[in-house]
C-alpha cells in the first residue's frame, strides 16, 4: 500500500470531492423509504419490545443512566412562552441513511444513522454516517463515523470518512489479492496497511480543503465579470451572490472542519480485521455465543474528548505511533475467528447497549467494562430475525433503539448502529 500512496490519493480524490462539494445530505437511503405505521395486533412485537425494556431496567446496577429524561431536560431549557418548541416531536428523528440487506447464504445486515434529540430541537442535521458492502465470497466491509460536534462540516466529514475508507479498503484487498489467496494479514501487516489507508484519507481531505479556496476565488472572479456585464434587472441578484461569497471566504474551510471518528470492520472467511480512530463501540458474537469487544474507545482526559480524522490522530509525526486510552492510534486487531454476529455503533448508542458504566459496589465507583450488553443485543437479534421484510426490519430496529428502551428514549446524541447477523 505504501508504494501506491499517491496512486490511492489520485484514485480516491474524486469520491471525496463529490462529498466535499455537496451539501450535507439527509435521507441518503439505501433501501425503500417506506415507514412502518405500527400494528396494534402485533402482540409478538409488543412482547419483544417489552422484553428489551425489562431486561435493561432490571440491570440498572450495571448500566447506569447518567442523564435526566430528555423531556425534563427540554422543559428546563425552554421558555414557557415559546410555544413553537412544544410542537417538535423529539421521538421522530431525521433518518440520514439506513441499510438493510439479506445475505445470499443466509443472515442479514441492518443499520441506520439518525438525528439525536438535541439536534432535532436545534434544527441541526445528523452528523453520523455509515457504509456497508458485501464484497462477496465471504468478505464484507462495515464502517461507521461520528462527526465532531465542534466541526463546521461534521456531517460531510463523517460521510467522507465512510466513502473514502470503503473505496480504499476495497482497493487494498484487491491489490494485495487477499481474497484470491484466502489470506488474512498478521497483526503487524494489518496495522501498517490500515495506518496507510487513514493517512491517505487525511491527505485527500487536506488537499481538497485547500483547493476549496481556489475554487471560491475563481467563482468570485466570474461573478465580478458577470456583474459588470449584467443589466440593471440582474445586478441586485449578482450583488447578493457576491456579498455572500465574500462573507464565506472570510472563514475558509480547514481540514479540522471535517473532523470525524471512524470504526471499520473487514470480515473474511479466515477471520476479522478491525480498526478505529476515536470513540464509539464495536464487538462480535462468537461461535460459542459469547459477546466480545473489538476495540477500546480513544478518550482523552476531558469529558467526551477524543481524536479524529483528519485533524489530530497522527499529529506526533516524530514517533512511530502514540497511544490514547492505553491503545495505539489507530487501534487495530486481527481475530482469527468467524463471528455469528457483529455490531458497530457511535457513542450515542452505547449507554443502553454496552456495559460501559458499571457500578463496583466494593470500591463504590463506576467503570467502563467495555463489553457488549448481551441482554440488549440478543433480544434485538431475536426480534429482527422474526421479520422477513428488510424494509420493516430496519424500521423496527430504529423504533427499538429510538424509543423501545428507557435508555434510548433519553438519549440526546445522534445514533448510528450497524448490525450484521451471519447465521
Amino acid at each position: 500500500m505504501t508504494n501506491n500512496f499517491f496512486k490511492a490519493i489520485k484514485n480516491a480524490s474524486d469520491a471525496f470531492l463529490d462529498t466535499f462539494n455537496a451539501q450535507s445530505q439527509i435521507g441518503d437511503v439505501q433501501i425503500s423509504k417506506k415507514q412502518k405505521t405500527g400494528n396494534g395486533d402485533d402482540d409478538k412485537h409488543d412482547d419483544k419490545v417489552a422484553q428489551l425494556k425489562k431486561e435493561e431496567d432490571d440491570d440498572q446496577a450495571k448500566v447506569v443512566d447518567v442523564e435526566q429524561s430528555v423531556e425534563d431536560d427540554m422543559k428546563k431549557e425552554m421558555d414557557p412562552e415559546d410555544k413553537s418548541d412544544m410542537k417538535i416531536d423529539l421521538d421522530k428523528p431525521e433518518i440520514r441513511i439506513k441499510t438493510s440487506e439479506d445475505f445470499p447464504s443466509g443472515g442479514y445486515v441492518v443499520g441506520f444513522s439518525i438525528q439525536g434529540r438535541s439536534h432535532i430541537r436545534s434544527g441541526m442535521p445528523c452528523q453520523d454516517y455509515h457504509a456497508f458492502e458485501d464484497l462477496k465470497d465471504g468478505w464484507i466491509l462495515a464502517i461507521t463515523s461520528d462527526g465532531a460536534g465542534s466541526a463546521r462540516e461534521a456531517a460531510r466529514g463523517s460521510k467522507a470518512n465512510c466513502e473514502l475508507a470503503l473505496r480504499l479498503v476495497k482497493q487494498l484487498v484487491s491489490e494485495r489479492k487477499w481474497k484470491e489467496n484466502n489470506y488474512i494479514p498478521t497483526e503487524k501487516e494489518w496495522y501498517i496497511e490500515i495506518k496507510n489507508v487513514f493517512e491517505v484519507m487525511q491527505a485527500i481531505i487536506m488537499r481538497s480543503s485547500a483547493a476549496q479556496l481556489d475554487k471560491q476565488k475563481k467563482l468570485l472572479y466570474s461573478l465580478e465579470n458577470d456583474y459588470k456585464q449584467a443589466g440593471d434587472d440582474k445586478k441586485n441578484e449578482i450583488q447578493e451572490q457576491l456579498e455572500a461569497l465574500k462573507e464565506e471566504m472570510k472563514k475558509p474551510l480547514e481540514p479540522r472542519d471535517f473532523n470525524a471518528t471512524i470504526i471499520l470492520l473487514l470480515v473474511s472467511p479466515q477471520g476479522m480485521m478491525a480498526a478505529h480512530i476515536g470513540d464509539g463501540r464495536m464487538g462480535y458474537l462468537s461461535k460459542k455465543g459469547e459477546w466480545k469487544t473489538l476495540m477500546t474507545p480513544h478518550k482523552g482526559d476531558e469529558a467526551s474528548s477524543t481524536v479524529f480524522i483528519p485533524n489530530n490522530w497522527n499529529r506526533q509525526l516524530d514517533v512511530p505511533a502514540f497511544t490514547m486510552s492505553d491503545v495505539y492510534l489507530p487501534d487495530t486487531c486481527v481475530v482469527k475467528e468467524l463471528p455469528k454476529a457483529f455490531v458497530l455503533m457511535s457513542d450515542g448508542c452505547e449507554s443502553f447497549s454496552w456495559l460501559c458504566k458499571v457500578y463496583d459496589k466494593e470500591r463504590n465507583f463506576y467503570y467502563d467494562q467495555n463489553l457488549p450488553y448481551e441482554k440488549f443485543l440478543n433480544p434485538l437479534i431475536d426480534r429482527l430475525g422474526d421479520i422477513e421484510d428488510k424494509d420493516e426490519r430496519v424500521t423496527e430496529m430504529i423504533d427499538i433503539i429510538n424509543v423501545g428502551t428507557s435508555g434510548g428514549k433519553r438519549e440526546l446524541d445522534d445514533r448510528t448502529m450497524l448490525l450484521g447477523v451471519l447465521e
